[in-house]
């Protein structure tokens, strides 16, 4: 029985774990968190940072030592594409490699390689004080995106409309950058899609497009946190060659030539635009549930395969059905959590395909600024997206939180 090391254990992992046990394989897990759900899931595991990849590495020898073995290594939903590729060079697993991953993982790096590959993209800038913003605007002009060169999740990510804002953007991002580096980008308005898909022999395949949902966005500025999204895209059949075209493009640009690449696009002046490229699936629950649901097409399975080597061909990636799926995340009122309520009804309605809060009652909700901090999620379907989008809303409202 072959082995799979899963990098990460929280709540979006058991997915792939529970998907991987289920295709006859066995598990081993590591996460920084002792309590990690997925630990206790997984066949066996090790408490380890998935951020220190000498770590996770020695992990990985500690398991093969005491009698385990690892065929394949992966991850889904977290940014560590770096430790995935480290351990699988240094164990001869499949991977992207060390290159790729380190391009993949800095945004700095990847918009340089982008720009070296002709790859449409919006302008950008490392910077190093408010002047070299203050200079950006003056030749790009505002809204502008100022956000940390290295760090995950939206955190530190700001959308800037004034001058006045400026300064003060820069000290948020750098404070987020684990390395204290900050870039600007122009902001391209347009509908923002999110892709999940794969490179197969160096061909793009990217069987699901997400519209991705900004509602919030006045609400919550200039911090940009998204609210879930649906599918199918209502852009897809207008603009799926060209977002074929532009993701593969990028995963080239970045030396990708098979594996998992994800897609942060905008649509901008009848134009696709690559905002970013991350070599996994994306978090918050769209290529893990929402995907699947909307056109059957399972891409942990495709995940597990690549990662064990298995190829895959296009059948595996072919929607066998057409429905609406929608995300959609709880926003309560900022206050301590006495109680949460009616997600045992929410569970149980018929459009509800998952639903999960995070958060517990005794802890602090803060004002949320960056999507770790969005403490509950609904997964909805529907007939059409819309009646999906009605539902998750619907499901969404009915968590009742009770602040102190």
């Amino acid at each position: 029985m072959k082995t799979l090391m899963i990098i990460g254990a929280a709540e979006e992992h058991c997915i792939g774990i529970r998907t991987a046990q289920r295709l006859g394989y066995q598990v081993f897990a590591i996460d920084g968190n002792s309590e990690a759900v997925g630990l206790s899931v997984a066949d066996a595991s090790a408490v380890v940072s998935t951020y220190d990849a000498e770590m996770a590495l020695n992990a990985a020898r500690e398991h093969v030592k005491a009698g385990g073995c690892v065929d394949g290594v992966m991850t889904l939903a977290s940014d560590v594409p770096f430790t995935v590729a480290y351990i699988a060079e240094h164990l001869g697993l499949p991977g992207i490699g060390i290159t790729s991953a380190k391009l993949a993982s800095e945004k700095m790096l990847m918009k340089d390689r982008f720009l070296e590959h002709d790859v449409p993209m919006p302008a950008y800038q490392e910077v190093f004080g408010a002047d070299d913003l203050a200079a950006f605007v003056e030749k790009h002009g505002m809204p502008v995106v100022v956000k940390p060169v290295d760090s995950r999740g939206a955190r530190g990510v700001q959308l800037i409309r004034s001058s006045e804002e400026l300064p003060g953007s820069y000290e948020v991002a750098r404070e987020y950058s684990p390395t204290w580096r900050v870039m600007v980008e122009a902001y391209l308005p347009g509908p923002q899609l999110s892709t999940e898909g794969f490179m197969i022999d160096g061909i793009a395949h990217i069987p699901s497009i997400f519209d991705r949902n900004y509602e919030r966005l006045e609400m919550y500025a200039p911090f940009i946190v998204e609210d879930g999204g649906e599918m199918p895209s209502i852009y897809s059949d207008d603009f799926r060659e060209e977002v074929n075209q532009v993701m593969q493009q990028a995963a080239l640009a970045l030396g990708i030539k098979t594996g998992v690449i994800k897609g942060d696009l905008v649509i901008h002046e009848g134009r696709v635009k690559v905002i970013e490229l991350a070599a996994r699936l994306s978090g918050g629950f769209f290529g893990t549930l929402a995907a699947p649901v909307s056109n059957g097409v399972d891409l942990v399975a495709a995940n597990i395969n690549i990662a064990l080597g298995i190829q895959l061909t296009e059948a595996d990636l072919k929607p066998s059905h057409q429905r609406g799926s929608a995300i959609r995340f709880a926003f309560p009122p900022v206050g301590m959590i006495k109680g949460i309520h009616g997600l045992d009804g929410v569970k149980a309605d018929p459009a509800c395909r998952y639903a999960h809060v995070f958060a517990k009652p005794g802890e602090y909700i803060a004002p949320i600024t960056n999507h770790p901090a969005r403490p509950a999620v609904v997964v909805a379907e529907g007939g059409t997206v819309a009646e999906a989008v009605g539902h998750a809303q619907r499901l969404i409202s009915a968590i009742e939180w009770e602040m102190k």
